[in-house]
C-alpha cells in the first residue's frame, strides 16, 4: 500500500518541480527511462489516492504533469532525429511518417506529421534557434512545426539574409503561448507580402485564385452526392465565417439537447445561407441601413407622423424620437391593424410569402417558432402549418417561422399548430 499522495511521487526535488533523480545502477538513456518508468508507475498507483489531495495540489499537479509530458516529447524528437540519421526507416523502406507511425501506433497522425517536419527541418543549420528552443523545452514540438512549415512559405520569397531575420520572427510568434495559429498565418503573410515585390504577389495572388473550384462526386449508391470545395483566401474566409457564424453552433430546444454533429450543424449553417441566396433570383438582396416595423392603426395611416415606438428586426423598441432620425435612412414598414389589433392581410394566391409578410412573420414570431428555438426571424423559413401542398394558403393566419432544422423536423413528424394574432403554438 502506499501511503503518499501523487505529489510525493512525481513533486520531488528535481528540477522545475519534475521528478526526483533516482540513484540506481546503470547509465544511458535507456537506463534513465527505465527509471522514469518506475516513477510513473507509483505514480498510478499513488493516484488512488487523489481524493485527499487539495485544490491547490491538483493544480501543482497538472503542471508538473505538463513538464514531464514537454519533456518526453524532446526525448521522442531525439531518438527519431537520432533513427533518421541513421538510416532506419530506409533499412526496412519505409518513409520516415511510416517508420515512426509503425513504431508509435498510438500516436495520432498529425502528432508524427509534426515529429517528422521538425526532424527534417531541424537538419537546416538556418533553424539552429529553433533546435534550442526546443531542445530546452522553450517550444513544444507542435509549435514548432507550425513555425517551421510557416517558413516553407516565407523562404522562396527571401534572400539568406532576410530569411534569418524572419526565422526569428517567427519564433517569436510560435513562442507566446497566446498566438494562436490564426495570428501565425497572418504572420507569414505579412512576412511574404514584404519579401515578394507587389507585381509577384499579385501574380501570385492570381495563380492561387485560378485554382480555385467545386467538384462534385457520388458517394455509395447515389444517394449522397459530394462536394469538394476548393478555395482562395477570400473564399476560405467566407466559409468559415459561415461555419463558425451563431448558425452553426448547437442549438437545444424543448425536445432536448442538439442531436447534430459539429459537421451536421456546419452543413445545415452552409445550407441556410445558400438557400437565402437561391431565394434572390433577381440579385443579391439588399437592404437598408435598418428596418423599422412600425405597428399603427388603419385610422392614423392616412395623417401618421411617426409619434409612434418602432421595432426593429432584432426585437429592440426606440421611442419616437429616434424612429423619426431613422427615417431619413431607413427602411419603415407599416404593420397596419384592424380592429382588436390584428393585422391586416389578404391571402396571396402565390406559394411564398410576400415581404411584407415576412415583416409581419418577423414582428410577431419575433424567431424560430418551435418550442425552446431562438434562431432568428432573417434565418427562418415562412412556412405553412397547413401545407400547400394540401391546399393551404399563403396568409399569416397559417404561416409560421422555422429554422431549416425545425422545418425538416416539422416535415418529417408532420406536426401542427394552432395560430392566432399573438403567436404560434406546436404541437409536440
Amino acid at each position: 500500500m502506499i501511503d503518499g499522495g501523487v505529489g510525493d511521487v512525481i513533486g520531488g526535488s528535481g528540477p522545475a518541480g519534475g521528478l526526483a533523480v533516482l540513484e540506481t545502477p546503470g547509465s544511458g538513456v535507456g537506463a534513465a527511462l527505465g527509471q522514469a518508468g518506475q516513477a510513473l508507475d507509483r505514480a498510478q498507483q499513488a493516484a488512488e489516492f487523489l481524493t485527499r489531495d487539495v485544490q491547490g495540489e491538483l493544480v501543482g499537479h497538472l503542471g508538473v504533469l505538463q513538464d514531464m509530458r514537454l519533456t518526453q516529447e524532446r526525448l521522442l524528437l531525439s531518438v527519431v532525429r537520432e533513427a533518421a540519421e541513421r538510416g532506419l526507416p530506409d533499412e526496412v523502406g519505409l518513409s520516415l511518417h511510416d517508420w515512426v507511425s509503425g513504431q508509435c501506433p498510438w500516436l495520432a497522425p498529425a502528432d508524427v506529421s509534426d515529429l517528422v517536419a521538425v526532424t527534417r527541418a531541424l537538419k537546416d543549420p538556418a533553424h539552429q534557434s529553433f533546435r534550442e528552443a526546443v531542445a530546452q523545452g522553450r517550444l513544444p514540438v507542435r509549435r514548432a512545426a507550425k513555425g517551421l512549415r510557416a517558413l516553407e512559405r516565407v523562404r522562396p520569397a527571401c534572400d539568406e539574409e532576410t530569411y534569418a531575420g524572419d526565422v526569428e520572427i517567427i519564433l517569436g510568434a510560435v513562442s507566446r503561448v497566446e498566438f494562436t495559429d490564426r495570428d501565425l498565418r497572418r504572420v507569414a503573410d505579412r512576412l511574404v507580402s514584404a519579401a515578394l515585390p507587389e507585381r509577384e504577389v499579385a501574380a501570385r495572388e492570381g495563380s492561387v485564385r485560378e485554382l480555385r473550384g467545386v467538384h462534385e462526386s457520388s458517394l455509395a449508391d447515389g444517394t449522397l452526392t459530394r462536394f469538394v470545395v476548393t478555395c482562395e483566401p477570400e473564399g476560405a474566409a467566407f466559409f468559415r465565417q459561415v461555419l463558425t457564424s451563431p448558425l452553426a453552433a448547437p442549438a437545444p430546444d424543448a425536445m432536448g439537447p442538439d442531436p447534430r454533429t459539429p459537421t451536421q450543424r456546419r452543413y445545415d449553417a452552409l445550407v441556410t445561407v445558400l438557400g437565402r441566396g437561391v431565394g434572390a433570383p433577381q440579385g443579391t438582396p439588399g437592404t437598408a441601413k435598418a428596418k423599422v416595423l412600425l405597428t399603427v392603426s388603419l385610422a392614423d395611416l392616412q395623417g401618421m407622423v411617426l409619434d409612434q415606438p418602432g421595432v426593429t428586426l432584432g426585437g429592440d423598441v426606440v421611442p419616437p424620437t429616434v424612429v423619426r432620425k431613422l427615417a431619413c435612412e431607413a427602411d419603415l414598414v407599416p404593420m397596419i391593424l384592424g380592429k382588436g389589433g390584428v393585422l391586416l392581410e389578404t391571402v396571396q394566391p402565390t406559394r411564398y410569402a410576400t415581404e411584407k409578410q415576412l415583416l409581419a412573420l418577423y414582428a410577431r414570431d419575433g424567431h424560430c417558432t418551435f418550442p425552446g428555438c431562438t434562431v432568428p426571424p432573417e434565418w427562418c423559413d415562412a412556412h405553412h402549418v397547413v401545407w400547400w401542398s394540401r391546399g393551404g394558403k399563403t396568409y399569416l393566419l397559417n404561416l409560421a417561422l422555422l429554422c431549416g432544422r425545425h422545418h425538416t423536423i416539422v416535415h418529417q413528424k408532420d406536426l401542427t399548430a394552432t395560430i392566432d394574432e399573438t403567436g404560434v403554438t406546436w404541437h409536440v
